[in-house]
């Protein structure tokens, strides 16, 4: 890697942090209240999170391409408020104390998954240009399953893996932009935070489920 893929992954390292942050903060708060309140109904959560992802993506991205601090700054700030909100939500099913443990569990293993995804990048030297629009096709069909599953719960199971699935898929495309193009620093960092955080709320649902059940 380069200078710039380092300080590219150097700004997302930054966002995510204080992104986990802010879920511990929300996860003690009221806040924490409405992933709960949204997801009573399934559909209607995954559109709400999906449309606070998809803007904030767009607002980030389009403040930086015009240089509008402003527009690139309430865009990533949609994007932490949405991941901090969902995020939160889980977290608040364990006690306080446990939530060190529920976050560096979860920033251990999705930090894995990652490091996987950049080796198979970095090592394969193959094009992965086409994994963004994967990424998209997984997302519809969670969208799909999760409107049938809102009424057929069992279907769940199969939303959760395709979400997971997208997630990790769409940072393999991520990582694979930002070496395509390093020179757009903040550009990478923002996309390989996005995934990243798409891969570590998904991961935090199975870690606080098998911590809650213990």
């Amino acid at each position: 890697m380069n200078s710039n893929e380092l300080k590219s992954i150097g700004l997302s390292t930054g966002l995510i942090l204080t992104n986990v942050a802010l879920m511990a903060v929300i996860a003690v708060t009221p806040l924490s209240k409405i992933t709960d309140l949204l997801f009573g109904v399934p559909i209607i959560g995954m559109v709400i999170f999906g449309a606070g992802l998809t803007g904030g993506r767009w607002l980030a991205k389009k403040g930086i391409k015009r240089d509008d601090k402003g527009l690139a700054t309430a865009g990533t700030g949609l994007l932490q408020i949405t991941y901090g909100v969902f995020g939160g939500g889980i977290l608040a099913l364990l006690p306080a104390n446990l939530f060190p443990l529920a976050l560096g569990l979860t920033a251990v293993v999705t930090t894995a998954v990652a490091v996987g995804a950049t080796l198979l990048v970095y090592s394969t030297g193959r094009s992965f240009k086409s994994w963004g629009k994967y990424s998209n096709y997984l997302f519809m069909a969670a969208l799909g399953s999760g409107l049938i599953g809102s009424f057929f719960p069992t279907l769940m199971l199969l939303t959760f893996i395709l979400v997971l699935i997208g997630f990790i898929v769409y940072l393999v495309y991520e990582i694979w932009r930002m070496k395509q193009r390093p020179g757009r620093v903040v550009m990478n960092g923002i996309g390989i935070y996005i995934a990243y955080m798409g891969v570590f709320v998904e991961i935090l649902q199975i870690i606080v489920r098998m911590l809650a059940e213990e």
